[in-house]
């Protein structure tokens, strides 16, 4: 069970990290494409349905206006390079990828620091292949939270990303 939930960790951080590309052809280093989706969505009518938070730049441009920062905040020393979040009644995704100079060891202790101070359980397992990763979750009545850190090292630069899917009304 614990792996079931591990993969499905993991496949729902891949899932928000393919999100975070940039899918209208604009340049690589533009804002998240979840940001700019938002902000061109609040520019022209669209029909009323439950969305998510309207995004406007912020100082750190990477990280897109109302991002919940107190549940996925950014390592110190990093440098944010994409968020991407959605909140509806019944569940809250985020996502935030980052690069640092620490070690991927630091990076994820600092995060399961976190999270464990937050209620979560660090779930069994280090690494997918050799990735660095870890896996955590939280039951809060029916219902399971869960965490997922990995880091990948790239031109001897940590490239991270933690992604979390929550009950909206835990997610401070």
């Amino acid at each position: 069970m614990k792996k079931l939930l591990a993969l499905a960790c993991s496949a729902a951080v891949l899932a928000a990290v393919a999100g975070c590309g940039s899918g209208d052809g604009t340049s690589p280093g533009s804002t998240p494409s979840a940001t700019q989706s938002s902000s061109s969505a609040s520019s022209s009518a669209a029909p009323a349905t439950t969305a998510s938070p309207a995004a406007a730049p912020s100082e750190t441009p990477a990280i897109a206006e109302g991002f919940p920062e107190a549940l996925l905040p950014l390592y110190a020393g990093s440098e944010a390079t994409a968020s991407s979040f959605a909140e509806d009644s019944e569940l809250l995704t985020a996502s935030l990828t980052a690069t640092s100079t620490a070690a991927p060891e630091e990076i994820i202790s600092f995060y399961v620091a976190h999270f464990e101070a937050k209620g979560f359980t660090a779930l069994e397992g280090e690494s997918v292949d050799s990735t660095p990763t870890k896996d955590l979750a939280r039951t809060t009545g029916e219902e399971t939270e869960t965490v997922n850190v990995s880091v990948v090292t790239r031109d001897g630069e940590s490239v991270y990303t933690v992604g979390a899917n929550v009950l909206p009304a835990t997610a401070e």
